[in-house]
């Protein structure tokens, strides 16, 4: 069985902590194995998702070493409207046409996908690049067992089944200003910290319980997988 090496370009502590600690570990099982770079410089602040700041990223990744894989993971919550794909799902939904949380990322990750092939034809981007855009941020994936995530925010689970009923499955949990997912953590517990939260309740949960409850993040671990 070959083994693949994979960099993931993600957006934050949060993210890097979780592919580092949660993800990368279970994937290691099956000959995969995670890199998670910070968007940007050493040393600046994650969380600024410009398009413009990803592609260069991105490309040096590309242009390192033929041999490795490269994919992203960035909160489509934070993402900037020009990024590409953005105004396309911005537009539709204006017109009043409801897209599903895939639907969305499908439009995104294609669009992304279509870019940086333009940009960058020489590295073969169909087998090397798989972008991946969460739906609707990092958090989401922690509505994936509301017993688990009720205790280690102190509240009843029935406050979370209740967002679930609302939203209808982690990755619905949407990208309002006061409904995304991490602001609603943030409502529920001002003690909520993302990055070392994150990991606990995402490590209680498990990486196959997460895929279960959330299609889009399994589909990118399949496509991880089929490498």
């Amino acid at each position: 069985m070959s083994s693949a090496e994979i960099i993931i370009v993600v957006e934050g502590q949060t993210e890097q902590t979780f592919v580092r600690d949660v993800l990368a570990p279970e994937m290691a099982t099956k000959d995969i194995f995670l890199q998670a770079a910070l968007i940007g410089k050493p040393g600046q602040k994650g969380g600024d998702i410009r398009f413009d700041r990803a592609k260069g990223d991105i490309g040096n990744f590309l242009k390192q070493r033929p041999d490795t894989y490269i994919s992203t993971m960035f909160d489509y919550f934070r993402i900037e409207s020009t990024w590409p794909g953005k105004e396309e799902v911005l537009r539709i939904l204006g017109g009043g046409t409801s897209l599903a949380s895939t639907d969305k990322a499908e439009k995104m990750e294609d669009a992304t996908f279509a870019k940086i092939k333009e940009l960058f034809p020489d590295y073969n981007i169909d087998k090397r690049f798989i972008p991946y855009i969460e739906m609707h941020e990092f958090e989401a994936l922690l509505f994936s067992d509301a017993s688990i995530l009720a205790g280690q925010i102190g509240v009843r689970p029935s406050v979370i089944e209740a967002i679930l009923n609302e939203c209808g499955e982690p990755e619905e949990v949407n990208d309002g200003p006061e409904t995304a997912p991490s602001k609603r953590l943030f409502s529920l517990c001002d003690s909520y910290r993302k990055v070392a939260m994150g990991k606990a309740i995402s490590e209680d949960i498990g990486i196959r319980a997460i895929r279960e409850k959330c299609p889009h993040f399994n589909e990118w671990l399949n496509k991880l997988e089929d490498l």
